[in-house]
Order: C-alpha cells, then sequence, then structure tokens
C-alpha cells in the first residue's frame, strides 16, 4: 500500500509542478509585427476604402528600452464617401474581430484613438486627419531579444 501512496503522492507534485511553469512568454517581435500588419491590412480591407497607401512597412526590429525592440506598421486611407463616424466603425471592427480594448479614448477636437491587444503586444491608433482620410498605426510593445 505504501509504494502506491507515495507514487500517487509523486505524480500529483509533479502534476502541479508542470502547472507552475514558467509563464507564456507572449509572441516574438516578428511575431507580433506580423499580426500587426496583419490586423490593419484587414481592418482597411472591412471600412472599404477607395485607396490605401502604405506609410511605414514595418518589418524591422525598431530598438528600445534595455535590449527590446518593437515593430511597427501604418497606413492611410482616402475614401469617397464621408462618414463621420469613421474612428467608431474602425475601433468596433478591431474590438469585435479580434478583442482589442480602447486605451486611449476619442476626444472631442482630437479625431483618433488608440486601442491596444495585450495578448498579442500590439497597440493600433486609427484617426482621421480629414473628411476624407483615415490612418492606422500601429506598433507592438517592447518585446526582449530573444
Amino acid at each position: 500500500m505504501a509504494p502506491v501512496w507515495r507514487y500517487a503522492t509523486a505524480a500529483g507534485l509533479l502534476a502541479v509542478l508542470a502547472g507552475c511553469s514558467t509563464a507564456d512568454p507572449g509572441p516574438t517581435a516578428e511575431q507580433a509585427g506580423q499580426t500587426l500588419q496583419q490586423h490593419i491590412t484587414e481592418l482597411m480591407d472591412m471600412v472599404d476604402p477607395a485607396e490605401t497607401v502604405i506609410t511605414d512597412p514595418g518589418g524591422k526590429d525598431v530598438p528600445c528600452g534595455e535590449d527590446g525592440v518593437k515593430r511597427t506598421y501604418a497606413v492611410k486611407s482616402t475614401f469617397s464617401r464621408f462618414d463621420d463616424h469613421l474612428i467608431a466603425e474602425m475601433a468596433g471592427r478591431l474590438s469585435t474581430t479580434w478583442g482589442y480594448e480602447v486605451h486611449e479614448p476619442y476626444k472631442f477636437g482630437s479625431p483618433r484613438t488608440t486601442l491596444k491587444l495585450a495578448s498579442s503586444r500590439i497597440s493600433i491608433t486609427v484617426e482621421t486627419p480629414s473628411d476624407h482620410e483615415a490612418m492606422a498605426a500601429g506598433e507592438t510593445d517592447c518585446i526582449p531579444r530573444g
């Protein structure tokens, strides 16, 4: 009976220790950068612009913090229609499609808002500099190398 008890205790202890392993480190800068680019590209496709131009192609490590890097990506789109609810539509699509949460809300007189997707280490700012333009610029968090 004693050997069975010892094995059961050892198995239970191993299960507990396995559950206490290090936390998921999250995506690398490269993975987060790819997700950032994909989300901005798909977001702009969803809001149906007349034209989209990449203003920051990203794809390279930008040094930050102590031995960290981040990635960036940005686009500017023009629209044939006037839509004074475009920021709300873009923010809503980021929230409902991927689960982004508002980090810096829209303020009267400042046509922009920033949303964050913590699990992917991404922030995206959407803004409308004029009646027929929208910009989406994003960056990853500062992610340690390696």
